[in-house]
């Protein structure tokens, strides 16, 4: 299963058996609300199913609310939000909220939080929603407000530090309920794997092995064919969390210094999965003068 699935089957699960943290995250209570999980939303378009929707209910209305996970911004997110929202709006009949979840922290300038059609320069129309910046809420999840968000501090921090896994793990593990610690510490070492190696992941959390067992991701992996055992499913898994990083890196500062005109490069990339090669890539990438000099390494690289 690629790394991104596991990720986003991972949230999928956090955010339908612990619903309170989602929607107090999104709509900061949930104080006379009763809600449910809309189980496989889908909408009108070929093979498209959202990240996750639940139905409110509150004193007088009901109403859908569709949350948006995003590692990172896409350009398109905008009119997607659009669309999702008029879709959900008729296929449901009710109001639906609109929201995207960041989930990595970036120092992102300006963050688009509208879909505009605009006319001669006038707005003609607007569809707004809000974008929530997880990192935002650190301290929060720190103190225990949003503790069920704790596996996701690895992405939130700055500092991408074995202090930071090792509070995780300490928040994660003060819970009570066992299955969430399970489904917890497997979403946590999947994400961390972005950042450190799984070796060193593997070791860290050794005491925990028994426990992510029980973890409905890692039944996943076992259902789809990795009988071999889970440390093997979790060691495989690591990898390629670790190489989606390193080329997600790769191609991030790329465009941050020349813009990535060159769409066959971010194939060529995307086509490396050696981790030790993609290090080397990443080191040279933040030296080269130009968009030229790069492609000439990758063509010497595949040479």
């Amino acid at each position: 299963m690629p790394a991104h699935k596991v990720i986003d089957r991972s949230l999928k699960i956090l955010a339908k058996q612990y619903p309170q943290a989602f929607l107090k995250l999104a709509l900061g209570s949930v104080e006379n609300i009763t809600y449910e999980t809309i189980e496989n939303p889908e909408i009108n378009l070929p093979e498209k199913r959202l990240d996750f929707v639940y139905g409110l209910q509150d004193e007088e209305n009901e109403y859908i609310l569709h949350l948006d996970f995003q590692l990172r911004h896409e350009t398109d997110l905008p009119l997607r939000m659009h669309i999702y929202n008029a879709l959900l709006t008729a296929s449901n009949g009710k109001p639906v909220i609109s929201k995207v979840i960041y989930l990595e922290r970036r120092e992102y300038r300006n963050l688009p939080r509208e879909y505009v059609v605009s006319y001669q320069g006038k707005r003609e129309n607007v569809f707004s929603y809000e974008a929530i910046k997880l990192w935002d809420y650190i301290e929060e999840i720190v103190a225990g407000e949003l503790k069920e968000l704790a596996p996701l501090l690895i992405l939130l921090t700055r500092e991408k530090s074995v202090e930071v896994l090792a509070k995780t793990r300490e928040l994660i593990l003060s819970g009570e309920n066992e299955k969430y610690k399970a489904d917890a510490l497997s979403l946590a070492i999947t994400l961390a794997a972005r950042y450190f190696s799984k070796d060193f992941l593997l070791g860290f959390f050794k005491e925990e092995t028994k426990m992510l067992r029980e973890a409905s991701i890692v039944q996943d992996w076992i259902k789809e064919g990795m009988e071999k055992g889970m440390e093997k499913g979790m060691e495989k898994g690591m990898e390629k969390g670790e190489i989606k990083a390193l080329q997600e890196a790769i191609l991030d500062i790329l465009e941050e210094r020349f813009g990535m005109s060159k769409k066959n490069i971010g194939k060529k990339i995307k086509a490396i999965d050696d981790p030790v090669f993609l290090k080397s890539l990443h080191r040279k990438t933040v030296k080269v003068a130009s968009l030229e000099e790069f492609a000439k390494l990758m063509e010497e690289a595949f040479q």
